[in-house]
């Protein structure tokens, strides 16, 4: 895997543990943007893989759908998910429309099947703590 990939994926993972920590601690509007972020960088690992990159969160998204999802390489409803979260963060940060404790759970437990099916894709993706 590149170098690039690998910090994306690294990102990823961090914002997913984030994420978990502070599920029952945080506002759920940070949560949610932790989880967000955490599939935004999986896909951006996944893009950098194949030498693409986006320039928006728009942007990665659709890139995203027409190289992994179009043909059936990545979970549609994964990937819809991923766009909802986008949403329900932008709402919580920009429309004072934060979501709820249950949807803030339902994003981080997507970001963590997001984040795993994003591993299972690309290549030398095991356990990040492996001395293999």
């Amino acid at each position: 895997m590149s170098p690039r990939s690998e910090e994306y994926l690294e990102q990823a993972r961090e914002r997913l543990a984030d994420a978990q920590k502070i599920l029952t601690v945080a506002h759920p509007a940070v949560v949610v943007s932790t989880a967000y972020y955490a599939m935004l960088n999986a896909a951006n690992a996944a893009l950098s893989e194949r030498g693409e990159h986006a320039k928006t969160h728009s942007g990665t998204w659709t890139l995203f759908s027409k190289i992994f999802v179009a043909p059936g390489d990545f979970d549609q409803e994964l990937s819809a998910l991923a766009r909802q979260a986008k949403e329900v963060r932008e709402k919580g940060d920009y429309d004072a429309a934060p979501p709820d404790a249950k949807e803030a759970t339902t994003y981080v437990e997507g970001a963590t099947d997001f984040l795993a099916a994003i591993e299972a894709l690309l290549p030398d993706t095991g356990d990040p703590n492996s001395t293999d």
